[in-house]
C-alpha cells in the first residue's frame, strides 16, 4: 500500500460553468506541478471529454478514473465513477436521453466545448448540461450501479449538495457504505450523526487556478477496483487535506 495524491472531482471545458481553459494539456501541466497521481473528470451530465482527457493525462503518468456528475430531479449532484471509458460513455449515452432538449445562449450560461488531444475545440454541445436530468436520486444511484460504477454525494453542504438541498441524507440500508464529498472541515460536524459514511475531499475545480491536492488515498495500485475497495470496503485509508 502507498498513498497517492488524488482529486476525484474535476470539470473540463464541456461543463457550462467551467472555464474554457480546462483543457487536457493545460490541466495535465498543472497536475504534474501539483504532484497529483490520480484524478477523475466529472463533467455535468456527460462524459463527452473523458476519453481524450484519459489519453492525454495518462501520458504524464497520471491515472484517470472515468467519471460524471449527475444532476437529479431534486437538484442534487451525484458523482459517478466507472471501471472504463467505454462504461462511462455508455452511461452518458443513456443519461443524455433523460436530459430535456433545452438550448441556451452560451454567452450567458457558458460554453460547452468538446476538445481534442491538441487542446483544439472541435464541437459544441447544444443541449444544456447544467439542468436536471429526468431521474431522481434513487434512479441515479441505481443506474450508476447498473453500468458497473459506484457513486458519491457531491459537496453535501453546498448548493446542489444533498444536505443543502434536502436537509438530510436518506440512508435506506444502514449497512451500506455511503461516500460523501466534503469541502470544509466545518462540514464534518453535520455528518457526525450518520453511521457508515466514507468522506472524501475534492477540488471541484472549474478553473486551472482552483486545482489542488485535496486528499491522499492509500491503495495497492491506482485502479478502479482498488479505489472502490478503499472507499467502500475500507481496504485502504483516506487522508483529507485542509487548507
Amino acid at each position: 500500500m502507498q498513498f497517492f495524491n488524488c482529486d476525484l472531482h474535476i470539470h473540463s471545458c464541456l461543463s457550462p460553468c467551467a472555464d474554457i481553459t480546462m483543457t487536457p494539456k493545460l490541466i495535465s501541466e498543472k497536475l504534474v506541478e501539483l504532484g497529483i497521481d490520480l484524478i477523475s473528470i466529472t463533467d455535468h451530465n456527460t462524459t463527452g471529454n473523458v476519453r481524450v482527457f484519459s489519453e492525454v493525462v495518462s501520458k504524464k503518468g497520471i491515472r484517470v478514473i472515468p467519471g460524471i456528475e449527475v444532476q437529479t430531479l431534486e437538484d442534487v449532484h451525484i458523482l459517478g465513477y466507472f471501471p472504463s471509458v467505454d462504461a462511462a460513455e455508455s452511461y452518458s449515452k443513456w443519461l443524455y436521453k433523460k436530459i430535456p432538449d433545452f438550448e441556451i445562449d452560451p454567452e450567458k450560461f457558458g460554453y460547452q466545448l468538446y476538445i481534442n488531444d491538441e487542446d483544439n475545440y472541435i464541437a459544441t454541445e447544444d443541449k444544456w448540461l447544467g439542468q436536471s436530468a429526468e431521474i431522481n436520486i434513487d434512479e441515479a444511484i441505481d443506474s450508476i450501479h447498473d453500468f458497473g460504477g459506484f457513486f458519491a454525494f457531491s459537496h453535501v453542504n453546498r448548493k446542489m449538495g444533498i444536505i443543502y438541498q434536502l436537509g438530510f441524507i436518506n440512508i435506506v440500508n444502514n449497512d451500506q457504505r455511503i461516500i460523501t464529498e466534503v469541502n470544509f472541515k466545518k462540514d464534518l460536524k453535520s455528518l457526525e450523526f450518520y453511521d457508515n459514511l466514507k468522506k472524501i475531499k475534492s477540488s471541484d475545480a472549474h478553473s486551472i487556478q482552483t486545482l489542488k491536492v485535496p486528499m491522499k488515498i492509500s491503495m495497492k495500485k491506482r485502479t478502479f477496483e482498488d479505489l472502490r475497495n478503499c472507499l467502500l470496503n475500507d481496504e485502504g485509508k483516506v487522508e483529507l487535506i485542509w487548507d
